[in-house]
């Protein structure tokens, strides 16, 4: 049987849109968080990074945290990050801060930066979002400390720098000193009343009650996009076996068979240890005078073979 695609099952299950794409502004206790610390680092023009795997709502929070405030946000739009220069991110910097083209030439450029980051610093926060950070070179992020550096008027560190990052992009090598001036941003995950407020908020008409509560005990489903594969998984599941909805059994069944495998595992064969040799003609005619004293109750002389 062919396995459904998520479009066909929301169809199947009778929804007009999908529920994921609507509930999008699901706030989070990590939302939270990090709508306080962009907004604290917004006002100190200060590096972080925002790390968190795939699927774990950075950008979400990010872009959530920004909206609020009253900032002028660049944003890098190269999709090859990994070799992403620094004259890439000063290119996009003048292209976004102003209408002038950027010039030829790394000083005049740089000069160029300069004038039009200290005018629009003056008029708004300015925040530089770079996703994809842990797969900035190294010697791109040590450029871009010290592009921070830039001064204007007595001012320096005009802007603030966003990395989204699926891991630390400040534990590569030879970034310490820029590591020493920034901050690292863990996300934490979803918790299990999120999960399941996002769950019921969802789908959660497709559900039941114990179904939801044993999908939140899960740890896989900590993380908003495997979440919503779990949700599907188990909507498909129900779509064919013709069940009203899905319950706690089919939660059960479809995640903890790992857990069952574990428990039919044959126990582990020990070894057979290998038979002892005996030279001929010594242990054995020992062991055949013992067994004779002992039959007989009369007294047989051990004899010394070797």
């Amino acid at each position: 049987m062919l396995k459904l695609s998520m479009l066909e099952t929301f169809v199947k299950c009778g929804f007009k849109d999908d529920p994921f794409k609507k509930n999008q502004n699901f706030i989070t206790e990590d939302s939270r968080r990090i709508k306080r610390i962009i907004a604290m680092a917004v006002k100190s023009c200060a590096l972080i990074s925002i790390v968190g795997e795939r699927g774990m709502g950075k950008t979400r929070a990010i872009n959530t945290a920004l909206n609020n405030l009253k900032i002028k946000q660049i944003i890098v739009r190269s999709a090859d990050k990994a070799r992403l220069l620094i004259s890439d991110i000063v290119q996009a910097m003048i292209l976004d801060l102003s209408d002038e083209k950027p010039k030829r030439g790394k000083e005049i450029q740089a000069r160029q930066l300069r004038r039009i980051l200290g005018e629009a610093s003056i008029k708004n926060d300015i925040v530089l979002v770079i996703e994809e950070g842990h797969r900035l070179h190294g010697m791109t992020l040590r450029s871009l400390k010290t592009l921070r550096e830039m001064d204007w008027m007595g001012e320096t560190e005009l802007f603030s720098v966003v990395l989204v990052a699926q891991s630390d992009p400040m534990m590569k090598p030879g970034v310490s000193e820029v590591r020493l001036r920034s901050d690292t941003v863990h996300m934490q995950g979803l918790t299990t009343d999120e999960i399941s407020g996002y769950t019921r908020s969802t789908v959660g008409e497709i559900f039941t009650d114990d179904a939801i509560n044993k999908i939140a005990e899960l740890l896989e489903a900590r993380n908003f996009l495997n979440l919503q594969n779990m949700l599907v998984s188990l909507m498909a599941g129900m779509i064919y076996s013709s069940a009203e909805k899905v319950d706690m059994d089919a939660v059960i069944n479809e995640f903890d068979n790992n857990a069952k495998v574990m428990k039919k595992r044959p126990a582990v064969k020990q070894k057979k240890q290998p038979e002892k040799v005996t030279e001929p003609g010594k242990d054995t005619l020992n062991d055949f005078l013992k067994n004779r004293q002992n039959n007989n109750g009369s007294d047989v002389k051990m004899v010394s073979v070797g």
